[in-house]
Order: structure tokens, then sequence, then C-alpha cells
């Protein structure tokens, strides 16, 4: 796919027809396991709010003073009919419906893995119904959960009891960033989820939702997992029995975990890397911490001061760079995941610096 950079900025610009940039399988540091983004399935999963979108908040690691960027109306607007195009069939934009069908799709899911999946296996194997009913049932419950409130959830700073003094007076934390959906910029914004409809980042005192959004994905990709396991013996049986609509159940119950897996597989390919190396999605987007080699202007050299053309064709062979010395939140795979899972995101106080 060829990539086109739509011209120099301070933290990256694209057309529209570049969303989501495919990192190489090699970085610099000494954590965590390589591996190889997907762009192209990954593209619209994470960046429907992206820069190009919505009026940029950027803060620079030597001082904490707001520096915002915006399109100009025209480019704005051609943005935003593009953006809707790519969600548009039949004359339908199914955009909005798309949290709804992830909910419904799932708890449909549950449904047949109640009524078909269990007793079927229960009667063919003697096992007790009530530790699967229960296994699956609170891994449905955990992962429904997360989801309602990875999208209820209000990651901007828009409620009236957070004390938003600090980002008037003394500039924005280094990590915080401007969503077109809340008022007010959004601390340790990670991304924009089109599946749930809303910002993963963190917000105010008992509201975030960027672990809870990684437990959903999880949970997605255990039912999917465990459901392809489960169809495939249920199958099986039966065959031999002849039930020609428990089959037709199955079979479709199969083909929705196989979709759901190669949609939430991907998705936490992504975000296990970014974890693992604290990186926020949106600065991964905009090659804050990329570097290329054999440029024209030496080795080691930021990506973002190379020309258009010399930054396409790198970024085409895929050999942008992880350096892990722009990262200042890069602290080694160990404690970075210790960070994320375990440190306080609550406090008033909490600036999303970490």
């Amino acid at each position: 796919m060829q990539s086109v950079r739509a011209g120099p900025s301070p933290v990256g610009s694209y057309l529209p027809a570049v969303a989501l940039q495919p990192r190489p399988a090699v970085y610099m540091g000494d954590h965590g396991p390589p591996y190889q983004h997907m762009m192209q399935l990954m593209a619209p999963a994470m960046n429907d709010a992206s820069p190009v979108n919505q009026t940029l908040t950027t803060v620079t690691a030597v001082s904490t003073q707001a520096k915002e960027e915006e399109l100009e109306p025209d480019d704005e607007q051609s943005v935003a009919e593009d953006k809707k195009l790519e969600y548009v069939y039949c004359g339908i934009d199914w955009k909005p419906f798309l949290p709804t069908a992830l909910v419904s799709s799932t708890v449909a899911g549950a449904i047949c893995v109640f009524l078909i999946q269990i007793p079927i296996i229960c009667r063919a194997t003697g096992m007790r119904e009530v530790a699967l009913y229960t296994t699956f049932g609170v891994l449905f419950l955990i992962t429904l959960g997360c989801m309602m409130y990875t999208i209820n959830a209000d990651p901007g700073l828009s409620r009236r009891t957070r004390n938003v003094s600090h980002d008037i007076e003394e500039g924005l934390p280094q990590r915080a960033h401007k969503s077109r959906q809340y008022d007010h910029p959004i601390r340790r914004y990670d991304h924009y989820c089109k599946w749930v409809n809303n910002v993963i980042g963190l917000d105010v005192p008992g509201l975030l939702n960027h672990r809870e959004f990684i437990l959903m994905v999880g949970g997605l990709i255990a039912i999917a997992l465990l459901g392809v396991l489960m169809d495939l013996w249920v199958a099986i049986l039966l065959a031999e029995e002849g039930s020609l609509d428990a089959e037709v159940a199955v079979a479709l119950h199969l083909g929705y975990s196989v979709a759901l897996l190669a949609v939430a597989g991907p998705i936490m390919k992504i975000h296990f890397g970014l974890i693992s190396r604290n990186e926020l999605a949106q600065e991964w987007r905009s090659n804050q911490h990329y570097v290329a080699n054999n440029t024209s202007k030496g080795d080691n050299v930021y990506v973002e001061e190379l020309s258009d053309d010399e930054f396409n064709e790198i970024f085409d062979r895929g050999e942008f760079i992880y350096d892990k010395n722009r990262n200042p939140f890069d602290h080694g795979f160990a404690r970075n995941c210790l960070n994320f899972w375990c440190k306080p995101r609550w406090p008033a106080d909490s600036s999303g610096n970490f």
C-alpha cells in the first residue's frame, strides 16, 4: 500500500487514505517481543478520530505548553466527508450502530453457548453443567461489563468537579490530546475506537477506560477461541445425531467466533506491543518515537525530519525503527506492564504522564 504524507508537521499529518501506519518487526530497546502491525485490518478500528479530523493538542517534552494545530476548513470538511463514506453502505451510515452491534452480537453468542453448546457437551461427556455455566457466565459478564463501561465512560475532562485550572494556567500535560468529541483535552489520550464510539484514555477520577478496553478485547478473544473449539466439538457430536436446527445455529456461531477472532486478535496484538513499550496509540500514529537509518541525513534520524518523498519511501519499505531513547515513559517491559495495570489513575491531580 502506497503511503502519502500530507505535509510536514511536528506530529505527522496524513491524508485519509493512510490511517494507521504499520511498524516494522524491529525496534530499539531491550524489552518486549517484536511484532508486525496490521494496517489494513486495524485502520478502521482505531483512527476514526485521528488528528486529521480534530484539533491537535500536543505538548513538547521540554515544556508542558500546549500547542494546537487545526486543519483548514476546506480540508476538515473534505476529511469528514471521506471518513463518513467509509461506513456508508446502501445509502446508510452504519457507524452509529457499531456499538449496538458489538453488544448484541456478544449477547447472542452467549445465548447460543448456554442453550446449545454447553448442554450438548455435558450430555455427551457427562460433565456437570454448573461448572461450564459458571465459567462462561463469569467470562461473558466481565467482557460485557467492561464493554458497557468503555462505551459509556467519559474520558474527557468535561466534568465541573474537575479542577481544570492546571490546564489553563500551567499548560496541558505532555500526553494530553484534544478530541472533537469532548470540550476539554483528554489526559493520557490513547485512541478513538469506532466499535465503542468513544475515546480511550485517562479522565476524571473514577471514570477511565483504557484498562477496561484491554480487558474487553481480551475477553472477546477468549470468547472467540473457546467458541471455535466448542463449535468444532459440537459439530462433530451433532453430525452423529442429525439435528439440523442445532447444526445451523452452531455453524452461524462458528462464523461469528472466527470473525470476532479476526477483528479482536490484531487489536490485542497492537496494544500488547504498545503497553510493553508504554507507548500510546496516538504517539505511535504520529511517529513520535521512531527513527530511520540509511537516510540522506544519516542514521538514527527522526522520521518526521525527512522529506515527504524519503519519508514515504522508507515507510513503504517498513523500516521505521522504534527508539526507546525518544520515549521518556518507557522503563522496560516489566515496569511498563506493572504501571499500566497497577498504577492508580483516579487521583484528582493525576496528569496522565506515566
